[in-house]
């Protein structure tokens, strides 16, 4: 909702957020008016606002207490393929963030996207650090990591953010994988 890479985002839309609450809680309230109480609300604003205008703040969407279950997550180490861009690690990514919304929210969280560009850095030890650095924050459930690629404006690879690339990666995975959940 608070990103303007997506034609259904609020900045191509209306540049209103409290539309978008409002009608998060229209739908919220059709699927319990309908008897619909076997999923979960999530409610996920991007790390950075596109464009960083005050109307375009991620907290400004925030639908209500009693309207979310799970708070989202998202953040990306986008590498440094594009001017202005550079890497950036997990903790840096993550720690501001997960304090922050821990000081506001009591419910429980999820990263729901976020992945680490190829360009710019050692990748797979950017994973091991993921790892390591999860741990320090108990209120994430789940993360789910992005496996795609993003392409320039000629086709070429930009961002690549496949879980298999470089191949040592989804090495690290698994291995930290089977540290991580015993």
């Amino acid at each position: 909702m608070n990103g303007d890479w997506c034609c259904y985002c609020d900045y191509h839309y209306s540049k209103d957020a409290e539309l978008y609450v409002k009608y998060w809680q229209y739908i919220y309230n059709v699927f319990k008016e309908r008897g619909a109480d076997n999923l979960l609300w999530v409610w996920n604003p991007n790390s950075k606002s596109f464009p960083n205008f005050s109307w375009n703040k991620d907290l400004v969407y925030y639908p209500g207490d009693e309207y979310v279950d799970i708070i989202g997550l998202t953040a990306y180490n986008t590498g440094n393929y594009y001017k202005g861009e550079y890497w950036t690690s997990f903790y840096d990514l993550y720690n501001n963030l997960y304090n922050e919304y821990s000081r506001i929210f009591e419910k429980p969280f999820m990263i729901t996207e976020f992945a680490c560009s190829t360009y710019g850095g050692d990748k797979a030890k950017w994973v091991s650090d993921m790892f390591d650095t999860i741990k320090n924050y108990p209120k994430i459930k789940v993360a789910i990591w992005w496996s795609y690629i993003d392409y320039d404006t000629n086709g070429n690879e930009a961002r690549i953010y496949c879980i298999d690339r470089p191949k040592q990666v989804l090495d690290v995975f698994k291995k930290k994988i089977r540290e991580y959940v015993r």
